[in-house]
């Protein structure tokens, strides 16, 4: 059904997760020799410029999420472009606004479902400006007279940041300024899902 009208904040919210979706999907081509043609430079600064623009996307969506806190904090937000900071500002109004990773549901009694929460494997908030800074430093063109090691210390594969990216969204929770929450799945394909959580919905 087509929207109509400007998109409400989870529309928008999905829509972003939907994009992410389409710039991962460019690093594994990436990654499985689809540009072989092209230079290896290029090839990883394919990569590290989608990796960079979907971590923007992360912090944007979470800005859509709270936006009308946001907005009353910040009256010029919507100049507002970079994503760590946009993080920090959000963190200050609602500490629990990083997705959350979920396992996919079960389902423990009639209309009762459950979202258990993984230890490990997913991006966490350190890490999301770890690879935000390295992402952003791969994209730059060196200063040949630099005295410095021009080495990028990658902590992860970019096989590894791509998982830990996928661990953190494919199910996740969002938690909203007023104490409701979003549900989101990304599947491999077709449409992204976030909806209201239901109230009988246990984490």
């Amino acid at each position: 059904m087509p929207i109509v009208g400007l998109p409400t904040e989870i529309q928008i919210y999905s829509n972003y997760m939907t994009e992410l979706r389409s710039r991962i999907k460019v690093v594994t081509q990436v990654l499985a020799g689809h540009i072989a043609e092209f230079p290896e430079f290029l090839g990883a600064e394919i990569m590290f410029l989608q990796l960079r623009k979907a971590l923007e996307l992360i912090a944007f969506a979470s800005l859509a999420a709270n936006k009308d806190a946001y907005s009353a904090a910040h009256k010029t937000f919507a100049k507002h472009w970079r994503a760590k900071a946009i993080l920090d500002e959000i963190e200050k109004l609602n500490p629990d606004f990083y997705p959350m990773a979920l396992d996919a549901p079960k389902e423990i009694a009639q209309g009762r479902k459950h979202f258990s929460r993984p230890v490990d494997g997913f991006l966490t908030k350190e890490e999301f400006v770890s690879l935000y800074d390295l992402a952003s430093g791969a994209l730059h063109t060196h200063n040949p007279y630099a005295a410095r090691d021009l080495a990028i210390q990658i902590e992860y594969t970019v096989p590894d940041w791509v998982a830990r990216i996928q661990r953190l969204l494919t199910w996740h929770r969002v938690q909203l300024i007023e104490g409701s929450v979003w549900i989101v799945k990304i599947p491999d394909q077709g449409e992204v899902q976030t909806w209201a959580a239901a109230p009988n919905m246990t984490f």
